[in-house]
C-alpha cells in the first residue's frame, strides 16, 4: 500500500485543480448573469416607440385618410413632424429632400430630421452631431432638445442625458410630455444604481471531495529495473453530503463624462457541506468560498462596451485562506444588431497560496483568452456560446497546462412564469510534460451540464425560487488520480435588487 501521506497529497492536488476549474465556471456564470440582467433592464427602460396594438408597417396614412402633400413650407413642415411621430422613415427622407429645395426652409428642422434618420440607421455618432447642430441653430427648439436628450440616453451618455432632461423639465413642458421625461429620469437613476442578486440555497452533492475510490496495482522500483515490487494505491471514496450554498453578484457604473465610466463589480459564491470524518479520523472540511472584486475603467456606448479592470480574488476553504490572486481583465462587447452581440475577453492572474497550502503548491500565473456571442431569437429566447483558452504556468512544467473550453447555452422565458437557462460545457486539459511521480502526462476531457430553472410565478416577498442542477463528468489519462463524477442539486431562494 502507498503511504497515506502520499495519497492525501494526490487527493488534495486533484481536489484543488478541479475546484479551480469549478471556480472559473461559477465566476463566468455569475458575470454572464450580471450582463444578461443588465441587458434586460436596458431593453425595459425605453418607452414604446409605437402605441400598443399598432403595427408600424400600417402607419402609411393618418387614420384612414391619405393626404396629398404639396411642395410648400405650409404642407411639408407638418408632414415632416407627422412622419417622425409615426416613424415613417422613407416618407420622412422624401419630405426632407423636397423641403430643402424650398427657399427659407428651417435649417434646425432639417438637422432634426437627419438626426432622427441617422438614429434609425444606428449611426449614433451622426445622429448626435445632427441633433446638437439643430439645437445650436435654434436653442429654443424643444423637440430637438428632447430628441438629443433621448439620444444621449440611448448612447449611454448618462450624465449628459440627465442634465438635458433636467433643463427640459425646468423650462416648462406640456403636461402630456411630462410622463415621458419622468420615465427617462427614473430610468437614469435606475441605470446608475447598484444592481445584483443574492441567493441562498440548500441541496445535495454526490461527490464533495471529487474522488473516485479507485484501487489500482502497479510496479514500483527503487532504481530502473532494480528492487521492483508490486504496490497498490487506493484513492479516497466519493463522499456525498447535504450542503448549504450561496451566491452574490453586484455591479454599478459611475458616469464620469461622455461614454466614460467607473465600473465596479463584485461576486461571491460558496458551498458549506455537512462535516465528514475520513477513515483516518482526521476531520476534513469541504467548505468553499470564492470572492472577486473588479474595479476600473469602462467605455460604454449604444454599440460598444469596453472594460479594463484590475481584479482581486480571495479563496477560503477547509477553514483557512487557501489562496489569493490579483490580475487584470479586459472585456470588449460589440452589438452587431438589436439582440446580436459578439465579445472578446482577456485576463491575467497571479495566484499566491497561503498558509498550509504553501507546503504542497507553488504560486503560478494564469492567462485566459475568450470569444463569445449571444443572439436573441425573440423577446423570450436567446442563444449564447463561446470558446475559452487558459494557460497555467507553474515553475514545474509537469504541472503547467493548456486548457480549451467550449460552451453552448440557451435562455428561455415561458409564459407560464418560468425561466430556463441551460448550458453545456466541454473542456480539454493537457499538461506540458510527463510526470514521473504520477506515472504519466495528464490529459483530461471534461463535460459539464448546468440547468437553472427560475420560477418567478412562485415568487413571494420579492424572493424567487430557483432549481439548480449540475452534472460533471471528468475523464483523465491518469484516471486513478483525476477521474470523477459529480452531481449537484440545489433549491435556491434568490432576491434581486
Amino acid at each position: 500500500m502507498l503511504p497515506r501521506f502520499f495519497l492525501a497529497i494526490m487527493a488534495l492536488s486533484g481536489l484543488l485543480t478541479a475546484t479551480a476549474q469549478a471556480d472559473d465556471d461559477d465566476t463566468r456564470l455569475l458575470l454572464n448573469q450580471i450582463d444578461q440582467r443588465t441587458a434586460e433592464r436596458e431593453r425595459g427602460y425605453l418607452p414604446e416607440e409605437t402605441p400598443p396594438g399598432m403595427d408600424p408597417a400600417s402607419l402609411i396614412t393618418i387614420g384612414k385618410t391619405t393626404y396629398s402633400v404639396e411642395n410648400t413650407l405650409a404642407d411639408l413642415e407638418p408632414a415632416i413632424y407627422v412622419s417622425m411621430n409615426l416613424r415613417q422613415w422613407p416618407k420622412l427622407a422624401q419630405f426632407v429632400q423636397k423641403y430643402q429645395q424650398l427657399p427659407s426652409y428651417d435649417t434646425s428642422l432639417v438637422l432634426l430630421a437627419e438626426g432622427m434618420l441617422a438614429r434609425e440607421a444606428r449611426d449614433y455618432g451622426t445622429a448626435e452631431r445632427k441633433l446638437e447642430q439643430a439645437l445650436q441653430a435654434n436653442p429654443q427648439f424643444s423637440r430637438a432638445k428632447l430628441e438629443l436628450a433621448r439620444m444621449y440616453f440611448e448612447n449611454q451618455k448618462s450624465r449628459e442625458a440627465a442634465e438635458l432632461f433636467k433643463q427640459i423639465s425646468i423650462a416648462g413642458i406640456p403636461e402630456a410630455v411630462r410622463p415621458v421625461i419622468e420615465s427617462f429620469e427614473n430610468a437614469l437613476g435606475e441605470r446608475n444604481a447598484w444592481h445584483g442578486s443574492f441567493a441562498l440555497g440548500m441541496g445535495y452533492n454526490s461527490n464533495i471531495n471529487q474522488a473516485n475510490g479507485m484501487s489500482t496495482q502497479f510496479i514500483t522500483c527503487l532504481l530502473p529495473g532494480i528492487l521492483c515490487r508490486q504496490a497498490t494505491r487506493t484513492m479516497p471514496a466519493p463522499i456525498s453530503s447535504a450542503m448549504l450554498s450561496y451566491d452574490f453578484a453586484a455591479m454599478r457604473r459611475y458616469p464620469l463624462a461622455g461614454h466614460h465610466n467607473l465600473l465596479v463589480r463584485g461576486i461571491s459564491y460558496g458551498k458549506l457541506p455537512r462535516q465528514n470524518r475520513l477513515a483516518d479520523n482526521v476531520t476534513t472540511h469541504y467548505d468553499e468560498s470564492t470572492s472577486l472584486l473588479y474595479a476600473g475603467y469602462n467605455y460604454l456606448s449604444a454599440s460598444q462596451d469596453v472594460s479594463l479592470t484590475p481584479l482581486f480574488e480571495h479563496n477560503y476553504g477547509n477553514h483557512h485562506v487557501r489562496y489569493q490572486a490579483a490580475g487584470l481583465r479586459l472585456d470588449w462587447k460589440y452589438t452587431l444588431a438589436p439582440g446580436a452581440q459578439l465579445g472578446v475577453n482577456a485576463q491575467r492572474k497571479h495566484f499566491s497560496f497561503r498558509g498550509q497550502e504553501r507546503q504542497y503548491f507553488a504560486n503560478y500565473d494564469e492567462n485566459q483568452f475568450g470569444l463569445y456571442g449571444s443572439y436573441l431569437l425573440n423577446p423570450k429566447t436567446a442563444l449564447y456560446g463561446g470558446f475559452n483558452f487558459t494557460r497555467k504556468l507553474f515553475p514545474d512544467r509537469t504541472a503547467s497546462s493548456k486548457e480549451y473550453m467550449a460552451n453552448l447555452g440557451m435562455y428561455r422565458h415561458f409564459d407560464i412564469g418560468f425561466r430556463l437557462n441551460a448550458t453545456a460545457l466541454y473542456r480539454r486539459i493537457r499538461n506540458d510534460e510527463f510526470n514521473g511521480l504520477m506515472g504519466g502526462r495528464r490529459k483530461d476531457h471534461q463535460q459539464i451540464y448546468i440547468v437553472n430553472l427560475a420560477m418567478p410565478r412562485l415568487a413571494f416577498a420579492g424572493v424567487t425560487p430557483n432549481l439548480y442542477l449540475k452534472r460533471t463528468v471528468n475523464n483523465s489519462s491518469l484516471d486513478w488520480a483525476y477521474a470523477y463524477r459529480q452531481t449537484e442539486a440545489i433549491l435556491k431562494l434568490e432576491a434581486s435588487f
